[in-house]
């Protein structure tokens, strides 16, 4: 091409014929795999990246697009370990600010949650339902589907189905922006979500996933499947204070029914975890999340039987006497009257009998 030999034109064409075609075979066999946001995203960053370094191109005509990098009240930060995260600017807190938001996803709730093991059950007629309350930037929920096709690849598996609760998109939204940067987004799912409210997978018909956009507390009595799993992933009690109040857990625990649900969540708050013994949970300790050296775990009374409670590490003994000498023992928002009801709810809570039985 250099030399003006008429041979490298004639290759060229040859080679943009073959692309092309074999673009469009990738297109046709993605749109039947329901995969093709995935490769759309793909493919623009490479096309994309083909232009921009194209010299054939007029540097004075060539414009460059400017993505923001903030959305209402969300911006993206960038981590020295090489990950992005999503910052609240009004509040200043950060979505996984220690680890990357997918990988925190797998390990704090996937893994110790035992979906895959949960997916893989006999009884793969009864779906397992999963609460998402707090989609943000959708790690959780992702993390849950990605687990779950890579099952259905391998084998049966039980239906899923997940329920994400959510009152601002514009996180999710600023993410898809910067897809580049959250690689997890790379999927059909996250753009049925923001489209439509809803995605079913049409290569595995037993997976879905539904939207309740609005306050947590108001919405939850909407959804008529009780959770399995609940993914608790509010911003901190500082920012989301009505969300991690007694009251709010009480409405939770009553929506469970008498289901055998698990709770996974990142704090490790001993008013927290007061309030969800107050409201009727049992709660261990859950495996640490970057600078927390614990988390927390809350179960209903069905899915604490002897097989649950030996799974999890239920808070004891030495945690009530903690408790005793704590000066935010309480939970938030609580009125002063009703703290010795509280006091006397955790103090005779059964699984402080349970676990000096076990």
């Amino acid at each position: 091409t250099k030399t003006k030999e008429t041979l490298g034109w004639q290759l060229l064409g040859q080679h943009n014929i073959y692309f092309y075609h074999q673009l469009m075979r990738e297109i046709r066999q993605s749109i039947l795999n329901d995969s093709f946001m995935q490769l759309y995203a793909q493919k623009r960053t490479f096309l994309h990246e083909e232009d921009q370094d194209n010299p054939a191109s007029d540097p004075k005509h060539r414009t460059k697009k400017v993505i923001p990098v903030s959305l209402g009240n969300y911006e993206v930060l960038s981590a020295p370990q090489g990950f992005a995260s999503i910052r609240q600017i009004s509040s200043g807190e950060i979505m996984h600010s220690h680890t990357s938001p997918i990988e925190e996803a797998r390990q704090l709730y996937v893994e110790q949650s035992d979906l895959a093991q949960r997916l893989r059950l006999n009884d793969q007629t009864q779906p397992l339902v999963i609460w998402d309350v707090g989609l943000g930037a959708a790690a959780n929920a992702m993390a849950a589907i990605h687990c779950f096709e890579e099952l259905a690849t391998q084998g049966s598996v039980r239906p899923l189905h997940i329920i994400s609760f959510e009152n601002d998109l514009d996180s999710l939204r600023l993410a898809l922006i910067h897809i580049g940067k959250f690689h997890y987004l790379r999927h059909a799912a996250p753009a049925g979500i923001l489209n439509a409210g809803c995605w079913n997978s049409k290569q595995h018909p037993g997976l879905s996933w539904k939207l309740i956009l609005g306050n947590f507390a108001e919405t939850m009595s909407s959804v008529t499947a009780p959770p399995d799993l609940i993914f608790f992933d509010m911003f901190s009690s500082k920012t989301s204070a009505d969300e991690w109040t007694l009251t709010a857990f009480r409405q939770l625990r009553e929506a469970c029914l008498e289901h055998p649900a698990e709770l996974f969540t990142y704090s490790c708050s001993t008013a927290i975890r007061s309030a969800l013994l107050a409201a009727g949970f049992f709660v261990a300790k859950g495996r640490n999340a970057g600078e927390k050296l614990e988390t927390t775990i809350a179960l209903t009374p069905a899915a604490a039987t002897f097989s649950g409670a030996c799974r999890h590490d239920l808070l004891g003994q030495d945690w009530l006497e903690k408790w005793k000498r704590s000066g935010a023992k309480y939970p938030s928002k609580l009125a002063a009257a009703s703290h010795p009801v509280v006091e006397k709810l955790i103090l005779g809570h059964a699984q402080f009998q349970l676990k000096s039985a076990i």
